[in-house]
């Protein structure tokens, strides 16, 4: 057949296309979500006959028909012509019927990026491979993988997505404990950066990044992505980061200073680059942190100091929907950010909530405070449904904590 004289080449992972002698000639199924899907589900179980039943079910389910093989002849037709007008040769026969089945051309020398992937998935199992052998295989692995199949857009797409998926995260962790053991720190960031564009919540790759950005010595960079995923948390799921990422992060931090002699240079290190404006913000565990330094600090020079905890919830008291809560919280950190002065403190202390730190100032000054917040919050988003609570308790000096214990 002189169609197999041409090189043919489709793309499932990420994005689809179908490719005759490196031009695409996909193009025009596009605009057209039925003839796409054809092509996508016969390119897939590209190893078999698809029976004209399970096609017809997989693209009208629930649909009754009286004549359904007629109904996928006049779409094969229509498919067929689309990868022409494409500009693929009308000698290229992409797709055979034979005994009440359809197939893409077993003949044809195609080279289909998921057949690759699991194939290579295959090798690795079987096991035999040297470690130089297991890295080049899931190198090539990751790179085919440019996103979920298809965008897993349909519902047949759903199980063949998460199975390439958990795949391709397996592939992603292996390469890393590899590269981990050859001292490749720097290409571990890069396989897991490509890997978040897909998952970026997962909670392993996110160790694996920040654990290699240390250890690269881009320390800012490794507490720049866990502030990163924690806002994610936050705003998408409204959950909090594991206990896990929270003490690798704190443990960061109080590692990033190196040895230093000069009391000059250690002093420059910790001022603020930039003229302080409104109040700190700082991650939970330094909020922690700072608390109980003034804690302490109360038990030998005395003062005041107050705990806020601001609430966000909805009229019912239970917590607002995801896009109406991430925007509120938003809007509850500027408000709270500019209403305070410069040595205040605000930390998120869940997904809903903020607490902060006001020193020297009286239980009726506090409540000021609190007020300004509310009324700023408001100004923001005056027809926000959501209702801001807040609360003021006094710091207790560390000793006497001691003694209630």
């Amino acid at each position: 057949m002189e169609g197999i004289q041409h090189e043919i080449s489709a793309c499932l992972l990420g994005e689809f296309s179908i490719a005759v002698d490196g031009s695409t000639v996909s193009g025009p199924l596009t605009h057209s979500k039925k003839l796409r899907g054809v092509a996508q589900y016969l390119l897939l179980h590209a190893d078999r006959p698809v029976s004209h039943t399970e096609l017809y079910e997989a693209f009208w389910p629930g649909e009754k028909s009286a004549n359904p093989r007629a109904a996928l002849k006049t779409l094969m037709h229509r498919l067929r012509g689309a990868l022409v007008e494409g500009g693929a040769p009308e000698t290229v026969q992409f797709f055979v019927v034979q005994q009440g089945t359809y197939q893409w051309n077993p003949a044809l020398r195609a080279d289909i990026d998921v057949n690759e992937f699991e194939r290579l998935w295959q090798e690795l199992q079987s096991g035999g491979l040297r470690q130089a052998q297991r890295i080049a295989r899931l190198q090539r692995m990751t790179a085919l993988y440019r996103g979920r199949l298809l965008n897993d857009t349909e519902l047949w797409m759903i199980a063949p997505a998460a199975y390439l998926h958990g795949c391709y995260l397996k592939a992603v962790n292996e390469l890393c404990e590899l590269l981990f053991e050859t001292d490749r720190q720097d290409e571990i960031v890069t396989v897991c950066r490509a890997a978040l564009r897909f998952d970026e919540l997962d909670e392993s790759l996110n160790i694996r990044l920040i654990h290699a950005l240390v250890a690269t010595g881009r320390t800012q960079e490794a507490m720049a992505q866990y502030q990163h995923v924690t806002e994610l948390c936050y705003d998408e799921f409204g959950v909090q980061v594991s206990d896990e990422l929270r003490a690798l992060y704190r443990k960061i931090a109080r590692a990033e200073q190196a040895t230093e002699l000069d009391v000059d240079n250690v002093r420059d290190s910790l001022e603020e680059k930039t003229g302080p404006s409104g109040a700190y913000v700082c991650e939970y565990g330094i909020f922690q942190d700072i608390y109980r330094i003034e804690e302490r600090c109360l038990s030998r020079y005395g003062g005041r100091i107050f705990l806020g905890l601001l609430t966000v919830t909805d009229a019912y008291c239970d917590q607002p929907e995801q896009p109406v809560l991430a925007k509120a919280m938003d809007q509850l950190l500027t408000a709270a950010r500019t209403s305070l002065r410069n040595c205040d403190v605000v930390a998120r202390f869940s997904p809903a909530q903020y607490v902060l730190l006001l020193p020297t100032v009286t239980y009726e000054t506090g409540q000021m405070v609190l007020e300004r917040i509310r009324k700023a919050f408001r100004r923001l988003n005056p027809r926000s449904p959501v209702v801001l609570s807040c609360k003021l308790r006094p710091l207790r000096p560390a000793e006497l904590m001691e003694t209630a214990e």
